[in-house]
């Protein structure tokens, strides 16, 4: 069959094939904005409120939580029923603790969500947020070697530290996570306040490349942390620019390496070991 060229529509396709048995078939029906679900986002536990507030995340997070004396866990954020976010309260800085994300991943439809419900309850009055880039896809003018790799920082406002071991997480790169989405609802949050609202989010680096996330929500399977294996000079000056650019730098206990981790973490591993947190389980 002969095909106009100067047609205004395509031609049938059986113009073109005619041997394909899915000819007749109808695309699939793609769900509209609209139709998609928004996770249901609950706390459980006495969250604070106008505090300053610390959250680590992922492996970073987990590896942070190793050595940090976090004490017993106090609460917990479920999204779609898992068990996404833990509180702690340390007794030794007035800030709330969220380690985030070292059980369930989010999917990209639910990370703004998650994001926006942690500052709408928490209403801090200062962030600071741990968690890793990947040097394998950073954007920069010369390679840099994972032993060389600094960690990297971005922020709503300017920040209160000089060091040169601490680099601007510069463009054109970019962050698709929980935490730039923290930080992008903290930045709006304070263009529609005459109140001043700070985020930090501090970027340790990774020598693998991002994981994209899940689909669903649910309880997921990370690599140990100890395949990422950062300095014990480094956790320890991070762990002090966390609380400092809070404005908790004073009297803070000191990052200590170990290797089995906070009592809280551990007894919330053995909790999911058991199937508790997907169900809501969780320990106080």
């Amino acid at each position: 069959m002969d095909v106009d060229p100067l047609a205004d529509t395509a031609p049938p396709r059986h113009a073109i094939e005619s041997d394909d048995e899915d000819e007749y078939d109808s695309p699939a029906a793609q769900p509209k904005p609209d139709q998609l679900s928004i996770p249901d986002v609950k706390f459980i536990g006495n969250f604070p409120t106008k505090s300053p507030l610390l959250l680590a995340s992922g492996i970073a997070g987990e590896a942070w939580a190793r050595g940090t004396n976090l004490g017993q866990q106090q609460g917990s954020i479920q999204v779609g029923g898992s068990q996404v976010g833990l509180l702690f309260m340390p007794s030794w800085t007035h800030a709330a603790v969220v380690v985030s994300e070292t059980f369930t991943r989010l999917p990209l439809s639910a990370m703004n969500c998650y994001a926006a419900a942690v500052i709408d309850r928490l209403q801090p009055t200062s962030i600071s947020v741990l968690d890793t880039y990947s040097i394998q896809g950073y954007i920069s003018p010369k390679v840099i070697s994972w032993d060389e790799a600094p960690v990297r920082y971005l922020s709503t406002n300017a920040i209160p530290i000089s060091d040169p071991e601490l680099e601007l997480f510069a463009p054109p790169n970019l962050l698709q996570s929980t935490t730039a989405s923290l930080a992008s609802n903290i930045f709006w949050k304070s263009l529609r306040s005459t109140e001043s609202y700070a985020a930090t989010l501090l970027l340790l680096p990774s020598p693998k490349l991002p994981v994209q996330p899940p689909t669903t929500i649910k309880p997921s399977s990370f690599p140990p942390s100890d395949h990422v294996q950062w300095s014990k000079k480094t956790m320890q000056k991070v762990h002090q620019w966390l609380f400092d650019v809070i404005g908790e730098g004073e009297n803070i206990v000191q990052w200590v390496e170990n290797i089995s981790g906070s009592s809280g973490l551990q007894n919330a591993n053995r909790d999911l070991a058991r199937g508790e947190i997907g169900e809501g389980g969780m320990y106080i």
